[in-house]
């Protein structure tokens, strides 16, 4: 699998800003003479991006950066052949470095995910080799220097103020890039030398724009020219702070808030005649990858019709992922089982969080991984907290394990032995565990009522149907259990 890196979701944000560069201060080795061999962005050569026959999941057009760019073999990473052993041989032409900017505020909170970002990031940048595209990188900090600057490259700025957030933080983010831009460590650090309701709500800021035609963005992450950010920084940053100040826009957008800022700034600089630069925004698909207990949660094989989520290049942890002990997602509440960022507002995660229930699903699978990885070197190497938070799994039982109980063997006989058919017709029936069935009639309910006895009730009938079945006297025809990647529904 291609995941890169960890990236935190909403907020405090840390936003993952991809900007292409020619060099890097931050770059390891003699990349900075390396990197300026290449004459001009490569990209320019290439079409303009291809309409996929895939859309994203809320419909928006999914764009491929190359026709075959989820092929085996894409042609942007054809220069990756070249790469020669000889340390002394520059890197091929076709790459394409890039700097990496995490915008972030000192809080323990985002100190904990910064810690576990930049230890994935620099696995994968090693893992890149000499000629690594990633290989600039700096933590923006809105605040006082802190601790981590030792250890992680860092520039701080100062923290927007109350009357700038009016309570929300966020703003730092577009506020700490507007100065970040203006600053020396910006040109030290990033040397670029390329040539040159919510969308109706969003049409009072672009009147003259359809809601179809808003970039379907936020800056989370974005891959941008330096030249095209240091144009839409300054109109992000004023847009943020109006909309805030927005009764309509505020209830609207809430914690959103700034990332419409940024798509209604990209819209509008777009749109503008006299604007020197121009930002057109291609979203695709498999850049990220944003799982909740309820969705997105295949990583390695397609997820359905829409647009693949195959091998995505970042895991976007906005939502927690919640399971109860028998591996059943839970929606709109906490798990016996629970990953969720929020948890460790007051203390950083543990080492060896507990692992998900075996038949979780693959994403909190993989996230869980990628959490202990991180924590458990961070600890090694003694960069991590001596108080931390709860672990992963709150309690040893749960409904679902009760459930399980309560079941009897006759029950769990029924689940794990269905598909059933009944009588002449063959007409197939599946009971499923908390007392759900299903029939070509439609869906039901059960529960065992004796040692041999089951109480049905379809939903359809007028009446209940009540139906007293002694298993020894009733004829069901067994058709193998039905599955979900080994674990019985």
């Amino acid at each position: 699998m291609r995941l890169r890196a960890a990236a935190a979701g909403l907020v405090p944000f840390l936003l993952v800003a991809l900007y292409w560069q020619h060099a890097s201060s931050s770059a390891a080795g003699s990349d900075r003479a390396l990197v300026r061999q290449q004459a001009r962005d490569v990209a320019l050569d290439w079409g303009p991006p291809t309409l996929s026959s895939k859309r994203i999941i809320d419909g928006s057009p999914n764009y491929l950066p190359v026709p075959n760019a989820e092929g085996p073999a894409p042609d942007d990473m054809a220069w990756r052949k070249e790469v020669s052993s000889d340390p002394s041989v520059p890197c091929p032409a076709g790459r394409r470095p890039y700097h990496t900017i995490l915008t972030a505020q000192g809080s323990l909170y985002q100190q904990w995910q910064t810690k576990i970002f930049y230890y994935h990031f620099r696995k994968q940048q090693a893992a890149g080799g000499r000629c690594t595209e990633m290989t600039g990188f700096t933590r923006l900090l809105a605040g006082k220097p802190d601790e981590l600057m030792p250890t992680i490259p860092t520039v701080a700025v100062p923290e927007a103020g109350h009357n700038v957030t009016r309570g929300f933080p966020v703003i730092n983010r577009p506020w700490s890039m507007l100065l970040f831009i203006d600053m020396k460590e910006f040109r030290e650090r990033i040397i670029e030398r390329y040539d040159p309701k919510s969308g109706g709500i969003a049409q009072k800021w672009l009147p003259d724009t359809k809601v179809a035609d808003m970039p379907p963005v936020g800056p989370s992450p974005i891959l941008i020219h330096v030249d095209l950010l240091r144009a839409v920084t300054p109109l992000w940053y004023e847009l943020s702070w109006k909309l805030k100040r927005d009764p309509e826009a505020n209830a609207a957008y809430g914690w959103m808030l700034e990332m419409w800022g940024y798509s209604i700034a990209a819209a509008r600089l777009e749109s503008l005649p006299f604007a020197r630069l121009k930002i057109k925004h291609f979203v695709w698909q498999r850049i990220q990858i944003e799982p909740s207990a309820a969705w997105h949660q295949t990583l390695s094989e397609r997820d359905g019709d829409w647009a693949p989520a195959v091998d995505p290049f970042i895991y976007h942890y906005t939502f927690g992922v919640e399971y109860l002990l028998d591996g059943s997602p839970v929606v709109g509440g906490k798990g016996t089982w629970s990953l969720d960022k929020r948890n460790y507002f007051g203390a950083a995660p543990p080492p060896d969080l507990k692992a998900p229930p075996e038949c979780a699903q693959e994403a909190g699978r993989v996230w869980w991984g990628m959490f202990n990885e991180a924590i458990g070197n961070l600890t090694k190497e003694g960069q991590w907290y001596g108080r931390t938070g709860q672990s992963t799994r709150s309690r040893t039982s749960d409904e679902s394990t009760e459930l399980e109980a309560a079941m009897g063997a006759l029950g769990k006989e029924l689940v794990d032995g269905g598909q059933w058919l009944i009588g002449n017709e063959k007409a197939p029936l599946q009971f499923f565990r908390r007392g759900k069935l299903w029939t070509k009639w439609g869906g039901g309910t059960w529960r065992v009522t004796g040692g041999t006895k089951v109480h049905v009730a379809r939903q359809r009938d007028k009446h209940a149907m009540k139906l007293w079945v002694p298993m020894r006297h009733v004829s069901m025809e067994y058709t193998g259990w039905r599955d979900s990647g080994g674990c019985k529904l």
